[in-house]
């Protein structure tokens, strides 16, 4: 009897796999047959260790189920890497195949998702906004009447809207792309002269780029940081609302990489081709005649 509700036990505490094992050893041995103890841990292929830690013995078999949620003793399950309560691939450290990439247009869409989830398990998705545009990925964190990123006339960022930029920080510096930072107000005024929204929305593009980079963002993937003050309103008919008092991220594809580095001077060289190295050596070739040696 007590070797009865010693396999019942067994049985409630083992995983499907193992179940099915134990079932399979019942029907098809027998006690007559000139084999091992079946309830012998060390000939079992599924030890079970009774103390809840993982089996001594060596050369375990590792479990046939996947992921970190399945229930059962299953002692050897393969975890996906995060640094964070890692579960699928969720996490600060994504198991994404965009790591490490300059990101096209079309894979702009799937950081744009992964984006999405983070915001949806802060519970911020009414804080953020994502677009994708010609030039990349537009990323909008905004005001609510509920949640503001900053107090009123301060540069100084809420904790709700730490967490969100602590969670995003590492996904953008897993990419090669760069972004541009920029701050915007709404229209309200101060009533100093010397300190206005220009000022107010460049500190906080700065608070937001220093605060990146802290969490994780390498300081090479910021390409500019803009000051936009009250000037690209998102709500015209209420130019007061929290929608106009955010900061957006355009992480840029590497077309408007370089187009936006050509604006500002760099690249705007042209760099030799093969065509003129071909034609410097032709024209170098040609005989020179005494004329021409009086001339130069």
């Amino acid at each position: 009897m007590m070797a009865f509700f010693m396999v019942l036990w067994i049985m409630e505490i083992a995983s499907a796999d193992e179940r099915e094992e134990i079932q399979y050893r019942l029907q098809n041995s027998s006690v007559f047959d000139n084999m091992d103890n079946l309830f012998d841990l060390r000939n079992s292929p599924f030890p079970i260790d009774f103390g809840g830690q993982a089996s001594p013995f060596e050369n375990p078999v590792q479990s046939k189920l996947n992921g970190p949620d399945t229930l059962g003793p299953s002692l050897h399950q393969q975890l996906p890497e995060g640094e964070i309560a890692a579960n699928a691939g969720r996490g600060r450290e994504l198991n994404s195949i965009l790591k490490g990439q300059h990101l096209n247009a079309a894979q702009l869409e799937m950081l744009a998702q992964e984006v999405a989830e983070m915001a949806d398990a802060l519970s911020a998705s009414s804080n953020l906004v994502l677009e994708l545009v010609p030039q990349g990925l537009r990323i909008l964190i905004q005001d609510t009447d509920r949640q503001a990123m900053f107090g009123r006339g301060s540069a100084i960022i809420t904790p709700f809207f730490e967490d969100m930029l602590f969670e995003l920080a590492p996904m953008l510096g897993q990419i090669k792309n760069r972004l541009v930072i920029s701050g915007h107000t709404d229209n309200t005024h101060f009533k100093s002269s010397n300190y206005g929204n220009w000022e107010l929305s460049g500190d906080r593009a700065m608070a937001a780029r220093q605060f990146l980079v802290d969490s994780g963002l390498p300081q090479a993937n910021v390409l500019q940081v803009v000051a936009m003050a009250e000037r690209m309103l998102i709500d015209e008919v209420n130019p007061r609302s929290g929608q106009n008092r955010r900061i957006e991220l355009m992480i840029l594809t590497p077309e408007a990489d370089q187009q936006l580095a050509m604006l500002f001077g760099k690249g705007t060289q042209s760099t030799p081709t093969a065509i003129d190295h071909a034609r410097q050596l032709a024209e170098a070739n040609q005989p020179v005649s005494r004329l021409d040696v009086m001339v130069k």
